[in-house]
């Protein structure tokens, strides 16, 4: 997948990389078809195999073709393609690299909908699962079986927002063979790129940070050519072709990733800090504090950091769930990534299904709040949020 920006600094790719000036337009346009012209040359790439032709939207469209090179661009990969869904990314990618037989390590401490398709899913077709430490490289190594296929983890895990150290994983992987597959949704290709590390697959839910916006559902995945063309046929047959519309809201919201991350990350820091101080918090989960327990492999692996926080309130879910429900400006909603602010409480919402035992062992304990921070005015934020532990603080004292 060809860029003639790849020499160029992140924010020259985010904005020109794939970008296609049709008729002179300074963004691509939207191509609302679902099938092209048949020439010799779709003809040929239908011959093909049809991967990065323009032959049927259901295969790829001139706008999924876009966002595909974007982000590969951003993450310094040979070759992308692009979903419905940030989980059609990831099933895809599993089930055209695994087959029955097959085994995974991955962690518990990963996305519920991942966790509960490694879990529920992946056994039904005779390919098995081990669960490992995602901060414990060694664990990981131990796990490997002689099926072993891949390693499976996160860059930043949801919701605990433990750091992988990517760069030992990836040599664990390189030293018995297997593929190294990181889901880097939360960290962005504007905090860190795996594949420098090592890593042979990146995946994106493009919904959070790429899009920004809380606005399209979408999915990605970049890495090698040879790997990307195993998953395309895939793609196809699981039908988790990503809408042009959506695409170009995509490739649109990526013009500006690396203008929206860095007020991200520095408000998420600044609310991380003053909230270690409050005392109706337990305790903080971001990479800047120094008292974060993976804040030394942060500083090395993603090193700007990220929007996202997390926190325990003092009194459990029942103080917490208080809490967010006296917020006024920021937001009570799953997802994350968007220029709002976004609050939930794991336990009943993006980790609903996860058995509790297993949160709890994650750290998901009574309490958990996770945050995804917007570009909001950092001064209104804590505002709403001190307004907000001050009613919770209240409502812990008619208890006791």
């Amino acid at each position: 997948m060809s860029d003639k920006y790849s020499d160029k600094r992140f924010a020259t790719r985010a904005i020109w990389s794939g970008t296609q000036n049709i008729e002179g337009a300074a963004s691509t346009p939207i191509f609302l078809t679902s099938t092209y012209r048949l020439t010799d040359e779709r003809y040929q790439g239908w011959a093909d195999g049809a991967q990065h032709t323009a032959l049927y939207s259901r295969l790829s469209s001139i706008n999924s073709e876009g966002v595909a090179q974007k982000v590969a661009a951003l993450e310094g990969a040979e070759d992308g393609e692009t979903f419905a869904s940030g989980m059609s990314a990831i099933t895809t990618t599993l089930l055209a690299l695994l087959s029955k037989g097959d085994h995974i390590v991955a962690s518990p401490d990963c996305y519920g909908g991942t966790y509960g398709f490694m879990t529920e899913d992946l056994p039904r077709f005779g390919i098995e699962v081990s669960m490992a430490d995602i901060r414990d490289p060694s664990s990981y190594e131990a796990a490997i079986q002689e099926n072993t296929k891949i390693l499976y983890v996160e860059t930043l895990t949801n919701p605990v927002l433990k750091v992988c150290d990517l760069e030992a994983m990836a040599a664990v992987a390189k030293k018995h063979g297997l593929i190294a597959i990181v889901d880097n949704t939360f960290a962005t290709p504007w905090s860190c790129n795996p594949i420098s590390m090592g890593f042979d697959l990146v995946i994106h839910s493009g919904t959070k940070y790429l899009g920004g916006h809380s606005d399209l559902i979408a999915g990605i995945v970049v890495g090698s050519k040879e790997l990307v063309a195993e998953i395309f046929p895939k793609k196809v047959h699981l039908g988790g072709a990503a809408d042009p519309h959506m695409c170009y809201l995509l490739e649109r919201g990526m013009r500006t990733l690396h203008a929206r991350m860095p007020i991200h990350a520095a408000n998420s820091a600044e609310l991380a800090s003053r909230l270690e101080a409050h005392p109706m918090i337990e305790s903080v989960n971001h990479t800047s504090l120094l008292s974060y327990t993976d804040h030394e492999v942060a500083q090395r692996i993603m090193p700007r950091g990220s929007g996202m926080l997390s926190y325990v309130i003092k009194g459990g879910d029942e103080a917490a769930l208080r809490y967010m429900r006296a917020l006024e400006l920021i937001f009570e909603a799953t997802s994350l990534g968007g220029i709002e602010s976004l609050v939930e409480c794991p336990f009943n919402s993006s980790h609903m299904f996860v058995p509790e035992e297993v949160r709890a062992e994650a750290g998901v304990i009574p309490g958990f709040v996770r945050m995804s921070v917007g570009i909001e005015d950092v001064e209104d934020l804590w505002a709403d949020m001190h307004q907000a532990l001050t009613t919770a603080n209240a409502f812990l004292e008619t208890r006791a």
